[in-house]
This record gives structure tokens, sequence and C-alpha cells, in this order.
């Protein structure tokens, strides 16, 4: 090695050393225990400050978006009923148009939507695939009955309590929609429609 090189080696490996001294030991750790996200090459957020009731929304209306859409599938599949099966596909072409307007609020409030069912969902479902012919149209009324209660509840409440505008914007939007969809199913209920294929007594 010449001379003239010496002292540029020498420059570099102290300039490394400084470097590395300043930087944190273990910043992939350092910045998930601070709940940093890259929201692109340049910004960075702390979704530790994300409003829980923000979280616990988005959360609410993407399960009970992806429950409704599966839970319609099946009873395309199942019913045997008309109006049944028209209420479905109400319900999934509804939903997705939901799922695909809440997920750009959601980003933009800092919160990722969960990507799969939870526990109960699932039991909700398995209980329809197990259903038999003569119950099956009664069982997902039921579900959708009291699926439709609780979002509409969930979307009134935040339209008047939540601390994002839009995702607030998108409660108040959707919320008369969705009533819409509780009443049709209540109407539902009340016709003889799920009793078409009810076993002879």
């Amino acid at each position: 090695m010449t001379r003239a090189k010496l002292p540029m080696l020498l420059a570099a490996s102290a300039l490394a050393l400084g470097i590395a001294a300043c930087a944190p030991e273990n910043p992939a750790s350092e910045a998930k225990s601070t709940g940093e996200v890259a929201v692109d090459n340049n910004t960075t957020v702390d979704t530790a400050n994300v409003d829980d009731g923000v979280k616990n929304f988005v959360e609410k209306v993407a399960l009970s978006d992806m429950y409704e859409i599966e839970a319609s599938k099946i009873a395309l599949e199942r019913s045997k009923v008309q109006p049944v099966k028209d209420y479905a596909q109400m319900m999934i072409d509804a939903h997705t148009a939901t799922t695909a307007e809440l997920t750009p609020l959601a980003a933009s409030a800092m919160v990722t939507p969960p990507s799969a069912l939870d526990n109960d969902h699932m039991a909700k479902l398995d209980d329809l695939r197990k259903a038999s012919v003569e119950d099956f149209d009664d069982k997902y009324i039921d579900q959708q009955t009291d699926a439709h209660e609780n979002a509409l509840n969930l979307l009134k409440d935040f339209a008047m309590n939540g601390k994002d505008a839009g995702l607030q914007a998108f409660a108040s939007k959707t919320a008369p929609a969705v009533d819409a969809h509780l009443q049709r199913v209540k109407a539902l209920d009340k016709s003889p429609a799920d009793d078409v294929t009810k076993a002879p007594s």
C-alpha cells in the first residue's frame, strides 16, 4: 500500500466509526417500539399516536364488510329462495363498495384494516355452512339483522364522536344505507320468503 493511500484509509475508517457511534444499536426494533411506520421514502408517522377509537372503528367496519360479503356468498350458493338470494347479492355489491371507500380513508388515518376475519365472525360463517336446508334462510336473515344493527350503531356513534374527519364523513354517509339494509332484511324476515324451504309440519 502506498503512503498516499494510508491517510485516506484512516480518515474513512474514523468517519465510519463516528457514524456508527451516533446510530442506535438496533434501529429496526427502536422504530417498532415507538410505532413509527414509513408513509413514503421521506415521511414516517408514529402510529402510537393514532386514536384508539379510530383504530377500533376501522377494524370493526372492515370485519363487518368482510363478514357480510362472505356470508352472502354462502347465501347465493345455499339459499333456495330468490328474495334471499337477491338480498345477498345486494350485500356483496354494497359492502364491496364500502370496503373500497374505507381503504384509502384508513390509510390517511394511519390505520391498517384487518385482512382476515376474527374467530367470532368465522364461527358465524361456519354456522351458515353447517345449517340444514330448512334452517339456512332463517339463520342467514337472523345473522344479517344482528350484523346490520351493530354496524348501524357503530356508524352513528362514530359520526357523532369520531376523531377523524374523513372517517366521520364516511360514517355519516354510510349509516343511512346500512339502515336501509336493516329495514329490508327485517321485511324479509316478516315475509314468507324464509319459510319456503321449511320442512312440512
